[in-house]
């Protein structure tokens, strides 16, 4: 059993008005969480890792669709996607993923006992940069957890709005069920399906500067939309699991993906830690 920060220590704890706008609206947002040089220095490491001066499995490294469709020729970082579960291996993803300025806000939302599992980098580049459409995060993670949701935090690496491909939220359908959910056309919208009933009219643009957090609930309705900027829209997701949460499949199959400890207790018998090994870095770094 793991223990950490008790809840009387929270340095960034929610106001009473954030919680009531959470419970209407099913996000909030936070403007200035993380400075220019906090952003920079976690876009270096993802850099690198595409570069390949830090070490990261291949598995877990996306080209955008169009690169890896051949409908385009940008190469580096123009060509990317994101990096998958960069915390399970990165050790300055870890902190960030375990910062408080994103977990204190959680324990005011699902308790103080915290897991994580998800997280990843998104690039979005200039021109060729895919959104996603209408989805709920709890239709996907409903598979692996039983709990009454997860939370998503997506912090702003660089400034969204709605040329370069802002997130899209309908405030207050994280009250409602799950909706059902369509397949799509396309090897990049593959990856997320398109909630039935999700109407664009109801979508409000959520355009933040750099630094700015938005926190979100998994019932809520939310999409990006393409970058037909010249400017990447980079930004750092997470979602978070409370620890009393159950294992869905109780096989265990879903066992070995990746979960963290952030915060608080974790219990034996409930979903808990799976190790990951951070890789060190190379010894010229």
């Amino acid at each position: 059993m793991k223990t950490d920060i008790s809840s009387e220590e929270r340095t960034f704890k929610l106001s009473d008005k954030e919680i009531t706008h959470w419970n209407e609206n099913g996000y909030l947002v936070r403007l200035g969480v993380f400075d220019a040089d906090e952003n920079d220095a976690l876009r270096q490491v993802a850099e690198d890792i595409v570069d390949r001066k830090r070490p990261f499995p291949d598995a877990h490294i996306d080209q955008n669709a169009l690169v890896r469709d051949g409908r385009t020729e940008e190469q580096g970082i123009y060509a990317m996607h994101k990096i998958h579960h960069p915390s399970c291996f990165v050790q300055e993803f870890l902190d960030r993923v375990r910062d408080p300025r994103l977990t204190d806000p959680l324990v005011d939302l699902m308790g103080p006992d915290i897991l994580g599992i998800n997280n990843l980098f998104i690039w979005k580049a200039p021109k060729i940069g895919l959104g996603f459409p209408w989805h709920q995060d709890k239709f996907y993670f409903r598979n692996r957890f039983n709990t009454e949701t997860t939370i998503g935090t997506w912090t702003a690496i660089d400034a969204a709005d709605e040329e370069n491909g802002c997130l899209y939220v309908i405030p207050g359908s994280h009250k409602h069920d799950i909706h059902e959910h369509d397949d799509l056309e396309g090897s990049q919208q593959r990856e997320f399906k398109l909630a039935r009933g999700a109407r664009d009219e109801d979508g409000v643009a959520v355009e933040v500067p750099p630094g700015a957090v938005v926190w979100f609930h998994s019932h809520l309705l939310h999409k990006s939309t393409d970058n037909h900027s010249l400017r990447f829209r980079r930004s750092y997701v997470s979602h978070y699991l409370s620890a009393q949460a159950e294992w869905a499949n109780h096989n265990g199959s879903y066992r070995g993906q990746p979960v963290m400890w952030i915060r608080g207790k974790t219990f034996p018998d409930k979903v808990h830690e799976v190790e990951r090994e951070i890789l060190p870095v190379p010894a010229d770094e």
